[in-house]
């Protein structure tokens, strides 16, 4: 388990990130447990990405505003999940919070949730909603437990017993995915279902039903993401034609056009809403 702490004028937090247990191998990517209190922003950016998210608030009540303006509010021992989204949601607290986030692979939040994934494109949907009655005992159970490490075992405990098993459908989509990651998202969909040996129609048809976005688009999030890493790891000076030909952009403008569609701000303006240490994205 790893653990970052951050205290300044913008407030404090402490972040805990630990791997799931070995049997929940591609299909939970991480447990990442937060609590923070006294920041000097009520809200934050969540950028969009290539894993699904499921949250438990343990803490002070928590607002979501999803891509299409929807807001919803969490109160302690309450939760969410959400599918991928082609841009950016907001979250907003009053100053602290505290709780756990899971990231999951598109598959397995296939599995787990039960639901086919296009159904969850650019929403938020209530944990309730998804596990049953099981969600209320498992979030009383997190309340209960102050141990991070506890906590995650208590995660992997929960998502072990309800993983469905894989689908015969979900192969063709899970070795796509797996070539668009590796790829940073550069591959070409038409190869990509060439080297698949299936039809770019069909291929469409697959990510709609087990991933939830297209495969343009989940390439887009590929070299999106890719370029936020390259951001995380430049110097003071940030050459943005390198990161731009760096991250498989056609030219700056391609990723000036990218950032605006996923983040709602041009480059500069998004590097300024970063915050230290793990801390996300300012409102």
């Amino acid at each position: 388990m790893q653990m970052v702490a951050h205290e300044s004028e913008l407030g404090s937090w402490c972040m805990a990130f630990a791997a799931p247990a070995p049997a929940l191998a591609g299909v939970v990517e991480q447990y990442v447990g937060y609590s923070e209190s006294g920041t000097a922003f009520l809200s934050r950016r969540e950028m969009p990405g290539t894993s699904l998210v499921l949250i438990i608030n343990l803490g002070a009540p928590l607002q979501i505003v999803d891509t299409l303006g929807q807001r919803f509010r969490f109160g302690s021992g309450e939760g969410f999940g959400a599918g991928l989204s082609d841009s950016y949601a907001t979250s907003e607290t009053g100053g602290a919070q505290q709780g756990v986030q899971v990231l999951f692979t598109p598959l397995g939040a296939r599995r787990l949730f039960g639901l086919p994934l296009g159904a969850l494109f650019n929403r938020v949907v209530r944990l309730e909603d998804l596990f049953g009655h099981a969600a209320g005992e498992l979030a009383e159970r997190l309340l209960e437990t102050n141990d991070w490490a506890a906590r995650f075992a208590l995660l992997d405990a929960a998502l072990l017993q309800r993983l469905a098993p894989q689908r015969r459908e979900a192969l063709l989509a899970a070795h796509a995915w797996q070539r668009l990651g590796a790829s940073q998202g550069r591959i070409a969909i038409h190869d990509l279902a060439s080297a698949l040996d299936c039809s770019r129609k069909h291929l469409v048809q697959v990510f709609h039903e087990q991933i939830g976005l297209t495969p343009k688009t989940s390439a887009r999030l590929f070299r999106f993401r890719h370029a936020l890493s390259l951001l995380d790891a430049a110097s003071a000076t940030i050459d943005w034609s390198g990161i731009a030909f760096d991250a498989g952009y056609y030219d700056q403008a391609h990723l000036i056009r990218d950032f605006r569609a996923f983040s709602g701000s041009a480059p500069t303006e998004f590097l300024a809403r970063r915050l230290p240490d793990s801390g996300g994205y300012s409102g």
